[in-house]
């Protein structure tokens, strides 16, 4: 790690109006008193660290969840100014909110602005309306719509989006219309996502019940390709392996989990990384508010890397993004020459054009990030 490079900041908001079918990230409905004690307890745990890390920097701050703005922006103008008091930030600093079109509003996204976010991150998933009611998602195409017109006679530049690929009934044609109706609205920065089925959500639920029939590997694949071909003629780089942006919107926060980067996780079930170790708050909200009542540490779980785990991560990590593995780098750190280590199966992947060596990179070819697993796996 280097000392003096830049940090992030992550912070939770985990209030929704309605949870999606296929969500498990950690957010509770609205309760505008629970928002308030929330707040009170996000404040307290900025204070628990504005003297230990007085001398960082910070330049990028990342609010996510949950539904930022589903909450009264009243609350996300006391945590920005809470935060600006209490952490060093850079003058250059990236701050991204996340945003729902059904919850947005002209004004919300004029106090906003006041409280110096430059970045808006608008969670679209599809504009179909029909796909997302059947996930449990109250949104409609003209809340999108709506949304991408404010930013456009705002004259408001970094903006971007989520798409997902396998939701219920999804056809490729519909992905299609999707990822083009963001292009032609020039959403700077758009993310791919394939749904995932987790334990614990109503969507998992349907699948046992054999409500719900989840999309096949390959369709996803190629369903994914064709996306990707898409944005790749209209532009957009992929700088990672769901990440899509034009030049120079590339999220500076998202890199700071792929290079290594250390960055400080606030809020309930929020993460840390620091100094090589990982760091997990307690997913329990009435326990996170009153242990920082208490002015108390909510962090639950405290994960030192190993070399082993280290190494590993850096290959999965690295080869996730179009810059690549640092050979040299990765020499230096761990005392492994991969190039020896791993000739065979890189001199196979070489000769099948799955993988390129340039200017000491070793990178996953474009034509290759929907196999990158595979790729992965022959070098650890």
């Amino acid at each position: 790690m280097e000392d003096s490079k830049p940090w992030g900041v992550y912070v939770h908001i985990p209030f929704c109006t309605k949870k999606c079918d296929y969500c498990d990230f950690v957010s509770f409905s609205m309760d505008e008193t629970a928002q308030q004690q929330y707040l009170d307890a996000l404040c307290n745990e900025i204070d628990l660290y504005k003297m230990k890390y007085a001398d960082v920097v910070f330049d990028t701050l990342y609010i996510g969840g949950g539904t930022p703005s589903s909450i009264n922006p009243e609350l996300i103008k006391r945590l920005t100014q809470k935060l600006y008091s209490s952490l060093h930030f850079a003058d250059y600093t990236e701050i991204t909110l996340e945003v729902n079109p059904s919850t947005f509003t002209r004004d919300k996204f004029l106090e906003y602005v006041k409280c110096g976010i430059n970045r808006m991150s608008v969670g679209v998933q599809s504009i179909d309306s029909s796909l997302l009611a059947k996930i449990g998602r109250k949104q409609s195409l003209d809340d999108v719509k709506n949304t991408l017109q404010l930013f456009e006679q705002s004259k408001f530049q970094n903006t971007c989006a989520d798409v997902m690929i396998g939701l219920p009934g999804q056809s490729k044609q519909s992905v299609i219309d999707t990822v083009e109706f963001l292009i032609k609205n020039d959403v700077k920065h758009i993310s791919v996502y394939t749904l995932q089925v987790e334990k614990h959500t109503k969507l998992y639920d349907n699948l046992r019940k054999h409500k719900y029939k989840p999309m096949s590997d390959e369709r996803m694949v190629s369903y994914y390709d064709t996306v990707a071909k898409i944005l790749l003629k209209a532009g957009y780089i992929r700088y990672e392996l769901s990440n899509f942006a034009r030049p120079g919107f590339e999220s500076n926060h998202n890199r700071k989990y792929w290079d290594e980067t250390e960055y400080l996780g606030l809020g309930v079930a929020a993460h840390s990384f620091i100094d090589g170790y990982r760091y997990s708050n307690t997913r329990r909200m009435d326990r996170y508010i009153d242990l920082l009542r208490q002015h108390k540490s909510p962090i639950e779980q405290r994960e030192y890397i190993s070399d082993q785990e280290h190494r590993t991560e850096r290959i999965m990590l690295s080869l996730r993004t179009d810059d690549g593995l640092d050979l040299e780098k990765f020499k230096k750190d761990f005392d492994e020459d991969l190039l020896k280590t791993k000739s065979n199966e890189i001199d196979m992947l070489l000769k099948n054009n799955k993988i390129e060596i340039e200017d000491g990179f070793l990178r996953i070819t474009q034509d290759n990030f929907s196999v990158s697993n595979a790729i992965i796996a022959e070098l650890l």
